[in-house]
This record gives structure tokens, sequence and C-alpha cells, in this order.
């Protein structure tokens, strides 16, 4: 079958995890037998141009603009079009496997997929097909479900959030490209899906993305744990350092956790930009800044290092997080995750076997479930061994790539 991946970005320039997940995907259908091109774009002009990887031709198209144009741009992006239709026309798929367009490929890149391919499959892993940016955070009060008004889109809400930048437009036009060209949208998890049904986005389909369990063997992390000067205790806090990803509600939480488990350190693995100054900053208000490492951003051994140096790994998202990544990489080297319940963590990790499923609103609940595992090293064990179980069952690559084959062949 010959499948066309679009997706905003890829490794090695990645900026999130939605770019991590489709190249994994493609990769895993080029090593069964598909016929597979990527396009995706860079910044970079350098890195523009194509090659053979990982058994797929990956083509780098350039697109760089400002940042306050991306709600018109995500709608149509000059830059890259004509580049896109050349190649669709060329390839002639049968099926156009959309991921994240919403920044440089751009939705219209929707409507060449449906003109030159047999069949158009669009996997959603966040909410910007309905929402200008991530959804608002939970309100203060909420226990353990986000209200069914904080998934829909208000304009009121985002013209306050993106002032002028905000297009009124924007989600109307892209509902009606989605409805005109997608045969079949795909949402990574249930809590995801229920926002897109929400916001007149029908859903066919529910399929959880999966990982390669293979690849995150153990490995020698001694240069890694010298490197940092970490100790035995440690908190793995990694991907893209937000306020919604829960940076500020773990600093707060770190207080406790010192006080309860003496020599504990937070690893916090992520760009260091103006908000990892701000999360130091908070650190040395609260008196635990000697408590955090920094290790940048990292990828390949080195995250595998940072995941195996850990006891305990955190995912405590303030918004509705559709699917973090980190939960499946915490299970694929047996470490248990004290996970949001917000979004679909909760469809992974299960409360009390493989981790806690927690409302990182509540602090003092944070804190509690991190240091028990840290303070129970049995108990932190055994849930990691459910972890590994759990996602060497039902949550493989391999599983997710057969619920795709099985979707294409379906629609074909």
């Amino acid at each position: 079958m010959k499948i066309v991946v679009l997706q905003d970005d890829l490794p090695p320039y990645h900026v999130g995890g939605g770019g991590i997940i489709a190249y994994r995907l493609a990769k895993e259908f080029a090593r069964r037998g598909h016929e597979v091109t990527a396009i995706t774009t860079v910044q970079d002009r350098a890195h523009a141009g194509s090659e053979l990887v990982d058994g797929m031709k990956v083509v780098r198209l350039y697109s760089s603009y400002h940042p306050r144009l991306r709600a018109y741009k995500s709608l149509y992006n000059g830059a890259t079009l004509r580049d896109v239709e050349r190649l669709l026309k060329k390839c002639a798929p049968d099926i156009v496997h959309v991921h994240n367009v919403h920044t440089h490929l751009s939705y219209y890149s929707l409507v060449l997929a449906r003109r030159y391919g047999k069949r158009v499959v669009m996997t959603e892993h966040d909410a910007m097909s309905f929402h200008f940016g991530k959804l608002p955070s939970a309100p203060s009060g909420v226990l353990n479900e986000l209200p069914d008004e904080v998934h829909r889109e208000s304009i009121i809400r985002q013209l306050r959030m993106h002032k002028w930048r905000y297009n009124p437009l924007r989600t109307p036009i892209v509902r009606y490209i989605l409805r005109k060209t997608v045969h079949a949208s795909v949402a990574v998890s249930t809590a995801l899906a229920r926002a897109l049904e929400n916001n007149g986005i029908r859903v066919h389909s529910v399929i959880h993305n999966g990982i390669a369990v293979s690849e995150w063997g153990s490995i020698n992390i001694d240069t890694f744990v010298k490197k940092h000067h970490l100790g035995d205790r440690v908190i793995f806090f990694g991907g893209r350092l937000s306020e919604p990803k829960g940076a500020i509600q773990m600093i707060q939480a770190m207080p406790a956790i010192c006080n309860t488990v003496p020599g504990v350190q937070l690893l916090v693995a992520g760009k260091q930009d103006a908000f990892a100054e701000r999360m130091v900053k908070h650190a040395t208000e609260l008196g635990v800044e000697k408590n955090l490492v920094f290790t940048g951003w990292i990828t390949g051994d080195d995250l595998r290092s940072a995941y195996l140096a850990s006891r305990v790994v955190v995912a405590p998202s303030i918004y509705l997080d559709p699917f973090p990544t980190v939960n499946l990489e915490a299970f694929a080297v047996g470490r248990p995750v004290v996970a949001t319940c917000f979004g679909g963590s909760r469809e992974v990790v299960e409360d009390g076997v493989s981790g806690y499923v927690v409302n990182p609103l509540d602090v003092e609940a944070l804190s509690a479930k991190v240091a028990d595992l840290l303070m129970d090293k049995e108990k932190a064990k055994r849930f990691g061994v459910a972890g590994y179980e759990r996602v060497t069952t039902d949550f493989t690559l391999e599983g997710q790539a057969h619920a795709y084959e099985k979707l294409f062949a379906e629609l074909c």
C-alpha cells in the first residue's frame, strides 16, 4: 500500500510529541512492507531536502513565518502547498495519513490530500482542530474531570487568551475542510474523542498510541548519572516545559516531598528557556532550587538514561492532555507514573496498580503520591513491572500499526 504521511515536524527537527508518534508509526508502516513517503517541514533552509531513512522517503520543506500569523497561515500556507501538491500528485497514494498540519503544512493540505489520494485518514493528537492553542487549564475546584464547557470552543474565551492574533473564522473553516476531505478521523484517546465530538468533529475511532518496547531496553547509565550528579531518589519530569504541563504544580509539590524524602531530586528534561528560568525562580522562592536538575532537551540514549535513573515519573498536566507519551516511555523502562486525571492518562495508567492518577491542582495529593513511591522502593518496582506488562500487552507500536492497517483496508 502506498502511504503518504503529512506531519508538520518530524525527528530530528521535532518540537512536540506528535512528531515522534507520527515518525515511529511511519517507520513501522515501512517495516511492514508499505511504500511510505513522509512530508514534513523545517525552519532552517539548510535542513530542507529529501532522504531515505528507516525504510521510507522523508521530504522536508522549508517554512518559516512570524508566530503571530499562525491563525491565518495554519489555514493556507503557500510556502509549502505547491510542493505538497507536486509530491501528492506524483505519489498518487492509496492513503494519505495526516497528523498535525496546523502550523506549516496547513489545513489546505487536506484538500490536496483528498484530490490526489484515494483515502484520507486524519489522526487528531490534540484540540487544535477546534481550539487555537491548548485547551484552558482546569479551573480551581475541579475534582477529577474537566467539565464539558471547558472542552467547547468559546470565541470570547479565545479572544481573551489570544487577543487580535485570534482568527474567529479559523475553526469554522477547519471544520468545513475536515467534513469535506477526511474519510476517517482518529483520536488518540477517548478523552480527546469526547472533546472533538463536543465541538462538532466526528470521530471514526479511537486508536491509542503505541511504543516499540524493545527499543527501550536497559543501557549503561553511569555516565549520565555522573554528569548530572544524580542520587537514587529521582523524580523525572520531561517534555515541553510549560504551565499547562503542570510544571508549576510540580515545583509547588517539592517542599513537601523534600521534607518527607531526604536527598530527592527533580530531574527536568526540556528546553532551558524563559519558562525554565521561571521554574528555577519559583523553586528558589520555595527553597528547593538545589533539588532541581536540568538536563536541557535530550533524546536517544540520554532520554532513556533519564527514565532509567529515576524512581518515579510524573505527568501532572492541568489541561486535557490527550495521551502523554511520557506514560508509555516510563512504562517501557519499568518505571511507575504519577499522572494527571485530566485527559487520556487514566486510559493507560491504572491507579494503584501501575502508578497513581491524581488531580495535580491538589498539590498536597500530588506530593503525597510521589513521596509514597520514592519511599517505598518495592511498591515502585511492583508498579513499574505492572506498567511494563501493560504496554507490552495493550500499547505496542505493532498493535497501533495493525489497527491503522485494519482501518485503511476498511476504507479502501
